[in-house]
């Protein structure tokens, strides 16, 4: 959310004139301050807003302790505010209570403490010092002639973002004065710019790899949290791409920033309704699959790069597998039931525990498809409300037909050559039920008739060149349990 500017308030406000500029107006001299100091109590004025906690997250997090109130995720503690929501709590260097931020090993945010007599917490109170105005305080007004006024120089209004020309050379200064390193005594893996060394991302088994990253010195290795934590707070300290330049082959820092928003802000771009969970569980496999571990290296934060900007620009991807979440889904067995022939698929619960299981996607995105939704049970109407909420999601869907049992989809993404086959559901349970009746194989129901012609004979090449992928989808509404339309990868052939 940006800010207003500064000078905002010099604007004319209804209900009130505005006056003529004096052509000379009088300056402020001050003769005189002497004042005493008096202490006052005022809460900090930093703001909170970075620090809470998706409410959608809040219900992975444990009880809250019976005296302090603190909850707890792994091994990370929160707390929820009188105010309302919820932040995660870390101490300061003088062990007090602060927000903190995802990043930080030391708290540095607001100073929180508990209420008196409840589980909740607000911002710490702490006393500030403030000077009272001395009586004998004298304030001159003098008019300066324009001789006076030659000599008097302007202040300057900061400047917020410098012209092109000096952002290169300021980006680099950057690191050569505040991210220089004595590698003898504190990184072992390191590369020299300029008779300066700079650490280096890496990790004992990094993959070789022609570009390098150097990193704020002070930073932890970078497994998802902290750099999606740095990208959101602190973007400037990202890690900085370096390539070697010939012919002696010696290394230059790209001043530009490798990524220009939080990971999780790439996915809601191009993935606009899925819900916060699913949000993050997808940029959070997204990084570790790229990477090939839980930790970054030079080849996995180049091809998280390739990849955002192969969404950007519909262009091919080098990694299908990593760029297309429907892709980096799991297959879910089908299980056979008590009752002959009968089959169910468990649907995986929503988690923020970075599996992805399952793709959600948010009705309070597109609340007035959802309402019409609820109102019908057309099978048509189903197979048009899926094929519009993949098409606003980035996908190209095959025209559904009018045939209304068994009621599926075919599709495909820009920027590879798979085939989804995607038969469509209602439940109200944590799984699906498939018997026999529901399977079009069973009941002489072929493709052709089910999506279409041109849908069919796309399903059969796809399947021919090893290219189809099977899925499940629809709406799962279940007491207690957020409305959600469900993605699912199953192992059920139509063929």
């Amino acid at each position: 959310m940006s800010g207003e500017r500064a000078d905002q308030g010099s604007a004319s406000q209804p209900g009130r004139q505005t006056e003529a500029a004096e052509p000379q107006p009088p300056t402020i001299q001050v003769s005189d301050i002497a004042s005493q100091p008096s202490t006052r109590s005022a809460h900090l004025s930093e703001s909170l807003d970075n620090y809470y906690l998706s409410p959608e997250l809040v219900p992975m997090l444990s009880e809250p302790d019976a005296t302090t109130g603190i909850r707890t995720f792994r091994t990370r503690t929160y707390v929820e505010l009188e105010e309302g929501g919820t932040v995660l709590l870390g101490r300061d260097s003088a062990d007090r209570y602060r927000a903190r931020a995802g990043i930080e090993l030391i708290a540095s945010g607001p100073r929180l403490e508990q209420v008196e007599g409840s589980l909740l917490w607000r911002r710490a109170t702490d006393h500030v010092v403030t000077h009272s105005i001395d009586p004998d305080l004298t304030i001159t007004l003098q008019s300066l002639s324009d001789d006076d006024l030659s000599d008097v120089v302007a202040p300057k209004r900061a400047r917020t973002s410098p012209p092109p020309s000096e952002e290169v050379a300021q980006s680099a200064l950057a690191f050569t004065k505040n991210w220089g390193v004595e590698p003898r005594f504190t990184v072992p893996e390191y590369i020299t710019i300029d008779s300066v060394h700079f650490k280096v991302v890496t990790h004992s088994d990094a993959r070789e790899y022609p570009i390098a990253y150097i990193q704020q010195p002070t930073h932890p290795a970078y497994d998802f949290d902290v750099l999606e934590a740095t990208l959101r707070h602190t973007p400037d300290e990202q890690p900085r791409s370096a390539i070697r330049v010939p012919p002696d082959n010696h290394w230059e820092i790209d001043a530009r920033l490798p990524f220009e928003k939080p990971l999780t802000g790439y996915v809601r771009d191009f993935f606009p309704e899925v819900t916060t969970v699913t949000l993050e569980n997808i940029a959070r496999r997204q990084f570790e699959l790229a990477n090939n571990s839980p930790f970054a290296d030079a080849a996995g934060l180049t091809a998280l790069r390739q990849i955002y900007n192969g969404w950007k620009n519909a262009t091919p991807s080098l990694h299908p597998q990593w760029s297309d979440p429907l892709l980096m889904l799991p297959i879910i067995p089908t299980s056979p039931t008590a009752r002959g022939a009968a089959r169910t698929i468990d649907l995986p619960v929503a988690s923020s525990s970075g599996t992805l299981d399952r793709l959600d996607f948010d009705p309070l995105r597109f609340q007035r498809q959802w309402l019409f939704f609820l109102t019908t049970y057309s099978p048509v109407d189903l197979k048009r409300f899926m094929a519009s909420l993949l098409t606003r999601n980035g996908y190209t869907v095959m025209e559904p037909n009018a045939f209304n049992s068994f009621p599926a989809l075919v599709f495909r993404r820009t920027g590879h050559d798979y085939v989804f086959f995607m038969s469509l559901h209602r439940t109200r349970l944590p799984k699906l039920s498939l018997p026999t009746h529901m399977n079009p194989n069973t009941t002489g129901v072929n493709l052709e008739t089910q999506v279409g012609e041109d849908a069919a004979k796309a399903v059969r090449d796809a399947h021919q060149a090893n290219k189809i992928i099977w899925l499940k989808g629809g709406s799962q509404i279940r007491p207690g349990f957020a409305d959600t339309v469900f993605i699912i990868r199953d192992d059920n052939s139509r063929l």
